[in-house]
């Protein structure tokens, strides 16, 4: 996979679009910052990059990342995945920490079946 998620990278970031707009996540207004790769008809190529779309919120009063929803995939031959995953971020201390994570993806891997795994993890009660 190498570098395939380096998407400022200079030699990827042709292959995305990237934009910036503002939206309420669950009652606060923030930054949506979206990266979403490029079609083969507008100069992509899937071969090329790991991420399909990457959305982030962004908290307008001090820009905390408070939510981020990914969608990867690739086919490298002796391996391929398609995985969705949504996660929010909550304060702890003065670290900002995953409290919910959803998941829904799919890989194979030569000599292996293919696999699924969904799942919902919600973390908290955080100790020293």
């Amino acid at each position: 996979m190498g570098n395939k998620a380096a998407v400022f990278d200079d030699e990827l970031a042709p292959y995305y679009h990237f934009a910036i707009d503002v939206q309420e996540w669950k009652g606060k207004p923030c930054y949506v910052f979206s990266v979403k790769a490029k079609t083969r008809e507008e100069g992509g190529d899937p071969g090329k990059v790991v991420i399909d779309e990457m959305v982030t919120w962004f908290s307008y009063q001090d820009f905390q990342v408070l939510a981020r929803n990914y969608s990867l995939s690739y086919s490298a031959g002796v391996y391929d995945f398609d995985v969705a995953m949504e996660v929010e971020l909550s304060p702890y201390k003065n670290l900002m920490v995953p409290t919910v994570i959803r998941y829904n993806g799919v890989w194979k891997v030569v000599t292996k079946g293919r696999e699924k795994g969904v799942f919902t993890a919600t973390l908290f009660d955080f100790a020293d």
